[in-house]
C-alpha cells in the first residue's frame, strides 16, 4: 500500500468518526435529561389500549344534573392515572373512559375525555378548557377505535351519534374540578 493510500484511509476514518461524533453531538443538543411533564398531548386510539385494566369505579355525579351520567343506564368510569395530590386541574395526557354496561363490549356505549393541554393555552377554551371529546367502539378486547373526537362533535352528532347533549355544556358546569362530573374522580379527593 503506498503512502498516499494509507494517508486517504487514514483521512476517511478520522472524517467518519468526527462525523459519527457531530451526529451524536447535536442529537444530545437540546434534549432535556428529564423533560418533565408535556405541554401538549394529542391521543391515539392506541392510547386507550388496555383501559379495561384501568382505576375504575362505578360512574356517579359529583352534584345534582337533571339527564344523569349521559342520561344512560349504569356505567364504569376508567382513569389511566390519578392526579397528584393537591392538584387544581388534571396533567396534560390525562384519559378518562366511561362505558354502558352491555353484556356484549360492541355493543357498548363509549366516551372519552383526553388532557389535551393545561388550561388557558388555546385548546377548547370556549369550552372544557384543555379537553378533548371522544365518542369511542368498544373493540371487545380491551382496545377501542375512535368514532370522532374534538372540541365539540361533529354536526348533527353528539356522544354514540344521540341527537341530545353537549359535552362542553354540560361539562362547563363542573368547572371547579377540571370539568370533571364523576365523583370518584373529584380533584378534592385526590
Amino acid at each position: 500500500m503506498t503512502r498516499l493510500a494509507r494517508s486517504a484511509i487514514a483521512i476517511g476514518g478520522v472524517a467518519a468518526a468526527l462525523a459519527s461524533s457531530a451526529c451524536s453531538a447535536s442529537q444530545a443538543i437540546g434534549v432535556p435529561v428529564d423533560a418533565g411533564p408535556p405541554s401538549r398531548f394529542v391521543a391515539q386510539a392506541g392510547d386507550f389500549a388496555g383501559f379495561c385494566k384501568w382505576s375504575s369505579a362505578p360512574a356517579t355525579p359529583a352534584k345534582a344534573t337533571p339527564i344523569g351520567i349521559h342520561g344512560l343506564g349504569p356505567m364504569t368510569v376508567y382513569w389511566r392515572e390519578a392526579p397528584p395530590h393537591g392538584a387544581s386541574e388534571f396533567p396534560v395526557g390525562t384519559l378518562i373512559l366511561k362505558e354502558s354496561e352491555e353484556t356484549t363490549a360492541t355493543d357498548r356505549i363509549v366516551f372519552a375525555m383526553a388532557k389535551r393541554e393545561r388550561r388557558g393555552t388555546g385548546y377548547n377554551t370556549g369550552g372544557a378548557d384543555g379537553w378533548e371529546w371522544f365518542s369511542l367502539q368498544d373493540n371487545g378486547d380491551c382496545t377501542v377505535s375512535i368514532l370522532w373526537r374534538g372540541p365539540t362533535p361533529p354536526v348533527l352528532t353528539t356522544y354514540s351519534d344521540l341527537l341530545v347533549g353537549d359535552c362542553n355544556g354540560c361539562h362547563a358546569k363542573i368547572a371547579e374540578s377540571d370539568y370533571v362530573w364523576d365523583t370518584a374522580l373529584q380533584l378534592s379527593s385526590f
